[in-house]
C-alpha cells in the first residue's frame, strides 16, 4: 500500500486527464492532507464577476490524504473522484447537488471506460480503517536509565512540552541521559502522546534501534545542555 506523494498524484492526474478528460483539465496545485475526515477534496473560491454576471470559480487546490497507507486502487479512484469535481467546477457547470446528475454521469462513464470503481462516498470501510497505517510525525524521547534500561516516551511536538517533560523526567527518575527524535513511523502510534511522567520500557531493542537509524530525525542539542532544540 503506497503512501501518496505530490509527484505520485501529479503523474496520475496527468495520465487520467489525458485518458478521461481529453487533456482539457488545467494543471491544479496539489497538497497533501493529514486530516481525518476525508480522503480527497477539491477546494476553490467563488468570485463575484459583477452585478449581473454571477460568480466564477478560481484558486483551485487538489488535496489528497497522506495520513494513512491506502490500497493503490483506492488512491487512484480518489484522485479520479476529485477530478470529476474539478471538471464540473473549473468549467463552471451546474449540477443538481454535490454528487448530482452530472457527477454521477461522469463517474459512470469513467468506471465503464477504465474499469474503475469510483463511488459517491470514498471513505474507508471499517476493515480498511482497522488495517490502515497512520502517518503522523511524532516527537519521542529515548530514555537511557542509569541501570542500563531503555524507555520510550512520546511527547506533543510543541517545544514547551518537550522542555517541560525533559526537566521533570530528569528530576523524577534515575536517568543517565535522554535523546530526542522525530519520526512518522507507525511504531510510535501505539504510545500515547502526553506530558504525563510515564515511560514505556523497550522490549525489542533491535527494532527500535533499526527504526531510529532509518526513520527518525534527531533533534539538535543546545550547547552544554542535554535537552534539544
Amino acid at each position: 500500500m503506497p503512501k501518496p506523494t505530490v509527484d505520485y498524484i501529479k503523474n496520475h492526474f496527468d495520465a487520467f486527464n489525458t485518458r478521461f478528460f481529453d487533456g482539457q483539465l488545467p494543471p491544479i496545485p496539489i497538497k497533501l492532507s493529514h486530516a481525518k475526515g476525508f480522503l480527497g477534496k477539491v477546494t476553490f473560491t467563488r468570485r463575484k464577476q459583477g452585478l449581473f454576471r454571477g460568480y466564477r470559480n478560481e484558486n483551485f487546490v487538489l488535496r489528497i490524504n497522506a495520513r494513512i497507507d491506502l490500497p493503490e486502487e483506492l488512491i487512484e479512484d480518489t484522485i479520479l473522484h476529485e477530478m470529476i469535481h474539478y471538471y464540473i467546477a473549473v468549467n463552471q457547470l451546474h449540477d443538481s447537488s454535490t454528487h448530482g446528475t452530472l457527477f454521477r454521469r461522469e463517474m459512470a462513464r469513467i468506471n465503464a471506460e477504465g474499469n474503475r470503481h469510483i463511488s459517491i462516498s470514498h471513505r474507508l470501510t471499517e476493515e480498511q480503517q482497522a488495517q490502515a497505517v497512520i502517518h503522523k510525525e511524532r516527537t519521542f524521547a529515548l530514555v537511557h536509565f542509569t541501570d542500563g534500561k531503555l524507555g520510550i516516551k512520546v511527547v506533543p511536538n510543541q517545544e514547551r512540552h518537550i522542555r517541560y517533560w525533559h526537566r521533570a523526567a530528569m528530576r523524577r527518575f534515575s536517568i543517565d541521559h535522554i535523546e530526542w527524535y522525530r519520526s512518522s513511523d507507525p511504531y510510535f502510534a501505539k504510545f500515547p502522546s502526553s506530558i504525563a511522567l510515564k515511560i514505556y520500557l523497550i522490549a525489542d531493542l533491535d527494532e527500535i534501534i533499526c527504526i531510529i537509524q532509518k526513520k527518525a530525525v534527531p533533534l539538535q542539542p543546545e550547547k552544554n545542555k542535554s535537552l534539544i532544540i
